[in-house]
């Protein structure tokens, strides 16, 4: 991630100081066994004697899709009380975890206090904290100004293949004409007896974010031979995710920005790629379906809305589902989240209950 945001606070950092204080222990392969909040909280539970709060003054909070039942045990407010006297947290996670502190008391006053509304958390915190540096700046300034800024509507695809073996782009795009054309209505269905040269409303721009080149140059062609008024556009061509690469991170900022430049917005559903554009955008978008659904049942809507552009909390604590409990009747301030539109099993921050 070396050079790819501004720093967010005055004299900060998003990257750890080598001459930091623990630096050594960090870097350890031991650093989970020995210093994560779950481990801790395991061994204590079979060790009475052990108490957390004599054993570290640099404890790990893993809130990875990969964390266990004991690292869970973090979204609790019992154990909050032992964690805020820890002087350094050192915190991995690659989810948007923030709608589960809604939930505890010892955070629900002050976010709400921060938050009234509760539909563009995140879209307030992106904007807030991820400023791209100037040569990502420059960057997306110059695609949108060369190729974006011209057209009336500005349209965005993000399209995730998650199983090209089994569902090829060719297999997909189909049900992305569905649910542009027919179903959102975002753009014109074409007419192949139009000539060239005509015009179909307003001009649009189309920016398609794929490691498939195949969704851009299809549409490209399709709408280049048949009509002035749509443009298809796309500022990188990789094949293939590259976490640990900068320039390939440097080429996904770009496109995560771009997108969120977009008046209208078609993801792929469950995609954190698409959540931070849309998060970003602060625009509802439209979430094309798992490509096994479109194969189910395929004279189903290609594509539906959601209701705000708050992320999905896709792997929250299990033990614990408060909007059943509230169906339940359980006592306690109401939940201000529901079930995600793309993932059924996680939660989002909502202005209003939705079951």
């Amino acid at each position: 991630m070396r050079g790819l945001f501004c720093e967010p606070f005055h004299n900060s950092t998003w990257l750890l100081p080598q001459e930091f204080t623990f630096m050594d222990r960090v870097k350890s392969r031991e650093f989970k066994e020995v210093f994560s909040l779950g481990n801790l909280l395991k061994n204590q539970n079979q060790n009475q004697n052990q108490k957390l709060a004599d054993v570290t003054s640099l404890l790990q909070l893993d809130l990875s899709t990969e964390y266990n039942d004991y690292d869970k045990l973090f979204y609790r407010d019992e154990t909050q009380e032992l964690v805020k006297n820890v002087p350094w947290l050192v915190l991995k996670s690659n989810q948007y975890f923030l709608p589960y502190l809604f939930l505890l008391p010892c955070f629900r006053t002050e976010l709400d206090q921060l938050f009234p509304d509760k539909e563009i958390v995140f879209h307030h915190l992106a904007r807030y904290l991820f400023n791209p540096s100037n040569q990502a700046w420059g960057r997306i300034t110059r695609f949108y100004d060369a190729y974006l800024a011209r057209a009336e509507q500005r349209i965005g695809l993000q399209i995730r293949v998650l199983d090209p073996e089994n569902y090829p782009p060719s297999f997909i795009l189909p049900h992305i004409l569905r649910c542009i054309q027919d179903e959102s209505r975002i753009l014109p269905r074409l007419q192949r007896n139009e000539a060239t040269t005509s015009r179909i409303g307003t001009s649009k721009a189309v920016f398609i974010a794929s490691l498939f080149t195949e969704f851009y140059s299809e549409l490209k062609d399709m709408y280049w031979e048949e009509t002035a008024s749509v443009a298809v556009y796309r500022a990188s061509h990789e094949r293939n995710q590259e976490s640990y690469s900068n320039s390939h991170n440097m080429n996904a900022l770009v496109d995560i920005y771009l997108l969120s430049m977009c008046d209208f917005l078609v993801t792929t559903q469950v995609s954190t790629f698409g959540y931070v554009a849309f998060g970003l955008a602060g625009v509802s978008p439209w979430f094309l379906k798992d490509p096994r659904d479109y194969e189910r049942n395929p004279s189903e809507p290609a594509c539906h809305r959601a209701v705000s552009p708050e992320p999905c909390f896709q792997f929250h604590p299990t033990d614990y589902d408060p909007i059943a409990a509230l169906h339940r009747g359980a006592a306690g301030p109401a939940p201000v989240i529901m079930y995600c539109e793309d993932a059924i099993w996680g939660f989002k921050l909502a202005n209003m209950m939705s079951f």
